[in-house]
This record gives structure tokens, C-alpha cells and sequence, in this order.
């Protein structure tokens, strides 16, 4: 079972617009729950090389280190004259990798990033940085695009779910979150083509959620859509139709296991949403489904 905690907040901040919208999302969220903010910039080791120029040109590390970690303390003394507790942290390394460990060693709740970021010869989908630590963090991570705005806060949560138990992971995480916010939850079940005969049992399922949601005291709303011939671009396009400002998807759990990349669904709806988009791993730990109707059983949300 997967809760909504977010006590350490992490911040890559690599100075683009992005990372800086990061920050504002990151401050709401933390004066909501009260949490502590951790700022980390990554001198990127590729730009250090001295074979990324041509004639090679020596880049001094410490300098890029202390610049940065000037520019860095600035962004904190506006936090803190918030109210923010804020800590700063400058290194050197892969961000994607630098990013991750620190998540680890400081045990973070929550990473908030850009999609892009760190280099301009990033994917045109998603950021390398943003693919890699989304797919490796120890904790749920916030990922926006610079197409999403500021926000004092999030009024409407896309809660996409299919026909896998993985899926349902997020659903407890997406209620307490929406109580926190005082939001409302929207749940969206696609099924694809050949796939209408599990319709019954999803409704099933969406009644569980919604008697889950009346005992936290979230309001919720569901819709089912069948045949569906793109779940990404369906999952996008009916968040934009109900002006949802917040999606919660699970990573893709065989793509998760297998690689260091999302899987096709998780990056587009990342690439696609205009709006931030929180990507959680699904926890190691299947449970039999025992029960009559597949996919309705076996699994507390």
C-alpha cells in the first residue's frame, strides 16, 4: 500500500524555466504539508570535460561549483522569506544518477522536476534526466514541462486506472493527496479495444474506490471508456476536458524492471500533459487475486 507523505521535498534546480517552476509547485506543496525543502544543483561531469569543445577549453570545476551554489543560496533566501526551511546541496556527476542517490541518502518523500533540463541535447520526448530519475527514484516523483503554470494549489486529480492490480497502487496514495489538498478525484478507466468484457469487473473496482473515497471524505468521480485506441493520449485529453491541474500514474512495472526507461504509456502522458504529473513505482509485492471476478479481489487499495 502506497500513502501520500511528503515531509523532504527534492528540488533539481539546473536553472532553467522549468526547474524554476519546479520551485513554485515544490513551495506549495511543502506549505500544505509542512515539509522541508531540499534544492540540488549538479554541475552536469559532460560539460566539465574538456572534450565537449572544440579547441578544448579547461573548465574550472570548483568555479561552476561555487557559481552555482551562489545562485542556488539567492533561490533559498526567497524561500526562507517565505517561511520555507530550505537546505542547498551542489555536486558534481550524472544528474540522473546524483539526483537519485541524494533521494536515497536523505530519505526523500518527494522529487519535483522540470522535464527538461541539464543539457540542450536532451530527448525531444522527455529529458534523459527526468526519464532516468523518474524510472530510478526511491519516491514519487512530479514531473511538469514548461507548457504547466504556477498553482496555489490542486483543486481537480486525474486518477487514470486499467485492468492491473499495479495500477490500483496509486489509489490510496491519490485519495489522502486530495484530502490534503481539499481536491477532488477523477477517475478515468481505459480499456482498450478487445478488452470491453472486463467492463463489469472495473465497475466493480470503481465501486471499491469510490466507497474508499466516501470513508476518507474525498469527493470522487468516474468514467469508463472502452475501445480505446490510444490509453496516453485519452488519459491527456480527458484531464484537459474536466480541467484536472494534477495526474497520478504508476511507472511502467516491465519497463521499470528491464531498463532504465518509462514505458511507452507513462511517457507520453508525461510528454503530452500540460499540467503536472506525479509517476509512482509500483511496490515488489503482487497478491494472488483470489477472488470470482478477475481484477476485482485480492488487493487492499
Amino acid at each position: 500500500m502506497i500513502h501520500f507523505h511528503a515531509s523532504k521535498i527534492l528540488i533539481p534546480v539546473d536553472f532553467s524555466d522549468t526547474s524554476l517552476l519546479a520551485i513554485k509547485h515544490g513551495v506549495m506543496v511543502a506549505k500544505t504539508s509542512k515539509a522541508h525543502i531540499h534544492l540540488l544543483h549538479v554541475v552536469n561531469t559532460h560539460f566539465v570535460s574538456q572534450d565537449m569543445f572544440i579547441p578544448k577549453v579547461q573548465i574550472d570545476k570548483g568555479e561552476m561549483e561555487h557559481k552555482a551554489s551562489e545562485k542556488l543560496n539567492q533561490l533559498a533566501a526567497d524561500l526562507k522569506a517565505q517561511g520555507m526551511d530550505v537546505q542547498c546541496s551542489v555536486c558534481t556527476g550524472s544528474p540522473s544518477r546524483e539526483i537519485s542517490e541524494y533521494a536515497k541518502e536523505k530519505h526523500i518523500d518527494m522529487i519535483i522536476m522540470g522535464t527538461h533540463g541539464y543539457s540542450p541535447m536532451e530527448e525531444l520526448v522527455i529529458g534523459s534526466t527526468a526519464l532516468k530519475v523518474i524510472t530510478k527514484s526511491p519516491c514519487p516523483v512530479m514531473a511538469m514541462s514548461s507548457a504547466a503554470s504556477a498553482t496555489s494549489g490542486y483543486s481537480k486529480i486525474l486518477l487514470p486506472i486499467d485492468n492491473t492490480v499495479n495500477s490500483r497502487q496509486k489509489v490510496n496514495y491519490a485519495l489522502e493527496m486530495a484530502k490534503k489538498f481539499n481536491a477532488s478525484v477523477h477517475v478515468l478507466v481505459v480499456l482498450g479495444s478487445g478488452e470491453e468484457s472486463e467492463k463489469g469487473a472495473m465497475e466493480t473496482v470503481v465501486h471499491q474506490i469510490e466507497e474508499l473515497a466516501k470513508e476518507k471524505g474525498v469527493s470522487l468521480l468516474a468514467e469508463i471508456k472502452t475501445g480505446v485506441k490510444n490509453r496516453a493520449n485519452t488519459t491527456v485529453e480527458y484531464g484537459s476536458k474536466i480541467g484536472a491541474d494534477l495526474t497520478i500514474i504508476m511507472t511502467d512495472q516491465d519497463a521499470e524492471l528491464s531498463g532504465f526507461f518509462l514505458g511507452p504509456y507513462s511517457q507520453q502522458v508525461i510528454h503530452l500533459s500540460k499540467t503536472p504529473v506525479i509517476a509512482i513505482k509500483p511496490k515488489d509485492l503482487f497478491i494472488k487475486d483470489t477472488s470470482p471476478i478477475p481484477g476485482t479481489g485480492g488487493y487492499n487499495f
